[in-house]
């Protein structure tokens, strides 16, 4: 096996980590890199099953080897990502590539392994976790913008478009302030310019601003400046839609103001009214009023006028018995 001096050397020398093993998985060639590698001395691993090196490439090769309809034709298998178990059990993460070898005593595959850096490692719970996060933001009611340093908008989420009506395409790349309501604009830009010079600061603001129909939003706004995160470099801001909230909380303001006035009116029912001992006429700063009117303008009262007994049989005594 292996006679040809060249062929040797080329891959006891060989940059990554070279073994060749037989059909039934046993290792007969090891080059001095598995060392770095594994953690195994090339000696120690020569006739040892490569299962315990790269157990679910052995499983896979297993059942290739089983299902092969004529053993022995040369197959070529590239840049595959496989778990792999150092001496020490430590996992690590290695790229695998097998070839055929031409033997003329018997089948045998050489296999290539390349340790993968751990920021090459695909983190399948990071990955899981971004798609959910991702998830979330696109199905999200609220809209998640992120701006570079110069306030421009370089990323904003679809609910964009069902919160304010625009689509993403029409918002990247703009500040937006020409959406304001002119009466926040200078609050918010002033707002955003003392903010912009703060990394690492977390802060919110209201405001109005113009939907794509010409109707005006109130948006709530929650900004993190993360422009000296290496991986984001922007200000992430979340805007959520609280039109409705404000409107609620007007009819509460109105309502109280005119609980507040009725009080107010009430409050001068009260106390001692200088009241004319003859017409009954209420004395109202320098003017005389009838009290009927007196309290109508304070209450909700109407009057309606007619006569008691006593009245009548003293103005009227003509009409008693009649």
């Amino acid at each position: 096996m292996l006679t040809d001096a060249v062929s040797k050397a080329v891959l006891v020398s060989a940059p990554e980590g070279l073994f060749v093993f037989d059909r039934e998985g046993h290792i007969v060639f090891v080059n001095s890199q598995f060392e770095d590698l594994f953690g195994y001395a090339p000696g120690e691993l020569l006739g040892q099953s490569f299962e315990v090196l790269l157990p679910d490439l052995f499983r896979e090769e297993r059942e290739r080897y089983s299902a092969a309809a004529a053993p022995g034709v040369t197959t070529l298998r590239v840049g595959l990502e496989r778990k792999g178990y150092r001496k020490d059990c430590a996992e690590v993460l290695f790229q695998v590539s097998l070839s055929s070898v031409d033997d003329q005593d018997r089948p045998l595959e050489c296999c290539i392994v390349r340790k993968i850096a751990v920021h090459e490692q695909p983190d399948q719970s990071l990955v899981a976790l971004n798609s959910h996060f991702r998830q979330m933001v696109e199905n999200s009611h609220d809209i998640l913008t992120i701006r570079d340093a110069d306030c421009r908008v370089r990323y904003t989420s679809p609910s964009m478009l069902h919160v304010m009506g625009y689509k993403q395409e029409e918002m990247i790349g703009s500040t937006g302030f020409e959406l304001i309501h002119p009466e926040d604009r200078s609050n918010v830009e002033n707002a955003l310019n003392e903010f912009w010079k703060k990394p690492g600061a977390r802060d919110s603001i209201e405001y109005r601003a113009k939907h794509a129909n010409g109707t005006w939003v109130s948006l709530e706004v929650v900004a993190y400046n993360l422009l000296d995160h290496p991986a984001i470099q922007g200000v992430v801001i979340n805007g959520r839609d609280i039109s409705k909230r404000k409107q609620a909380e007007a009819g509460k303001d109105q309502l109280i103001a005119e609980l507040q006035q009725t009080l107010t009116n009430v409050k001068t029912l009260t106390g001692v009214l200088p009241i004319c001992a003859a017409c009954k006429k209420i004395q109202e700063g320098d003017e005389w009023r009838q009290i009927e009117v007196y309290i109508r303008d304070r209450s909700q009262v109407e009057f309606s006028h007619t006569i008691c007994p006593e009245c009548t049989t003293l103005w009227y005594p003509d009409l008693q018995g009649s």
